[in-house]
């Protein structure tokens, strides 16, 4: 019963979701990048909550500024080569500024490695859906079903009939059946997806891209929970009910926007 009031629960938060996801998609205007202004923010938090609880602090203004710049750059298709390296050097300046960084502890190499890779983790991958937007809205859309298709079987699989452990220390709950069965249950619907909106796409191309969102889906989400695994966190943040944060929720899709743009714009 306990098992199934956690499904339901799930299904009803990540329906709101992604009602909400399409809704943005579908407007296609500033609503899009303001979103991810909104996700960046509360993301960043549960970042720095990982880093805090190892006794690290990451220069707040050093991952949010240059967070909030990137969607926009990518909206307004501003050229990124100066803004980048403008961007590039606030980093860097604020890390100098702030040596030996906080609590007068010398901490300088993991408080920047952890602002230069906030920032690309949280704002650079997951903001590439706003140039994949530019190619429409069942383009844009189609990496994100595909990834709550494949997560669903996985999770439904798993939890019924998962008996191996595919990263047991990371993610117990993640089975090698539930993983397998996703990839098989989830490429129809790429095929299906492909034949309704994108027409692109090959049959070569469709095993491609289940296969490449099935594995850097889980891979991001193994990344994720290795994060938390490191510092001893169940979840990111208790935004969510049954879900977690917006990193426990978004973490496939943080690898698999960019993954299905560069295929999208290099194949086909």
């Amino acid at each position: 019963m306990a098992a199934f009031n956690d499904i339901l629960k799930r299904i009803k938060t990540g329906a709101i979701l992604v009602a909400v996801v399409i809704v943005v998609l579908w407007i296609d205007n500033i609503l899009l990048p303001l979103l991810l202004l909104f996700f960046i923010t509360f993301a960043t938090n549960e970042y720095f909550r990982f880093w805090h609880r190892k006794d690290i602090y990451p220069h707040t203004l050093a991952v949010l500024f240059p967070g909030y710049t990137i969607p926009l750059i990518f909206y307004f298709e501003i050229p990124p080569l100066l803004p980048g390296f403008v961007l590039f050097f606030f980093i860097t300046l604020l890390s100098v500024m702030r040596f030996p960084g906080s609590r007068r502890k010398p901490n300088f190499l993991a408080e920047v490695s952890a602002n230069f890779f906030g920032v690309f983790y949280i704002s650079v991958l997951p903001s590439t859906i706003i140039l994949l937007r530019k190619y429409g809205f069942c383009v844009s859309l189609l990496p994100l079903l595909l990834t709550w298709i494949y997560d669903t079987f996985a999770y439904l699989v798993g939890t019924i009939w998962g008996r191996h452990r595919l990263a047991e220390r990371l993610s117990p709950k993640k089975s090698i059946e539930g993983t397998i069965f996703a990839f098989l249950l989830t490429f129809p619907f790429t095929l299906w997806f492909n034949s309704l909106w994108v027409k692109k796409f090959d049959l070569i191309d469709s095993i491609w891209i289940t296969l490449g969102i099935g594995i850097l889906g889980t891979v991001g989400d193994l990344f994720e929970s290795g994060m938390k695994r490191e510092v001893g966190l169940k979840d990111a943040s208790n935004v969510f009910p049954g879900h977690g944060g917006f990193l426990d929720r978004l973490d496939s899709l943080i690898f698999n926007i960019p993954f299905f743009y560069l295929y999208f714009i290099t194949n086909g």
